[in-house]
């Protein structure tokens, strides 16, 4: 889960430079760690197809269900006792401390671009293609 803080804490900060959630920066982390939350979600799945695990259909119906039950489980686990807060304060002072902050739309793209890379070769793999044909 510490990947996800991070990513959580880059996020608040991208938030609150933008100022486009000047009232809640805190719910705009949570939706770019929702997304890369699914995208891991979604890989592993795909994989776990490939490997003839689990049979993966995506009916519509669940569609709605499955992405509030996602956003209610991060809601839950960075509200609780105020963790949010906790993990902002660690991370701003270990910043302080190096005195190295990477801007955090570089973490945030990284972090998409590898998340989506390995969602693309884990749906070539569960497919039969390139260089995972037979």
């Amino acid at each position: 889960m510490r990947i996800y803080n991070y990513l959580f804490y880059k996020s608040y900060q991208m938030a609150v430079r933008s100022r486009n959630f000047d009232d809640m920066p805190v719910l705009g982390a949570l939706g770019f760690v929702g997304l890369c939350l699914m995208f891991n979600l979604f890989t592993i799945a795909l994989v776990l197809e490939g490997f003839e695990v689990i049979k993966l259909t995506l009916e519509k119906e669940y569609k709605f269900p499955f992405a509030l039950a996602l956003v209610l489980l991060l809601l839950l686990y960075y509200l609780f006792n105020g963790r949010y807060r906790i993990i902002i304060k660690k991370y701003e002072k270990r910043e302080q401390e190096k005195g190295i902050g990477l801007h955090p739309i570089l973490i945030i793209i990284t972090y998409y671009g590898i998340s989506t890379g390995l969602m693309f070769l884990a749906a070539l793999f569960k497919n039969g293609d390139w260089i995972f044909s037979k």
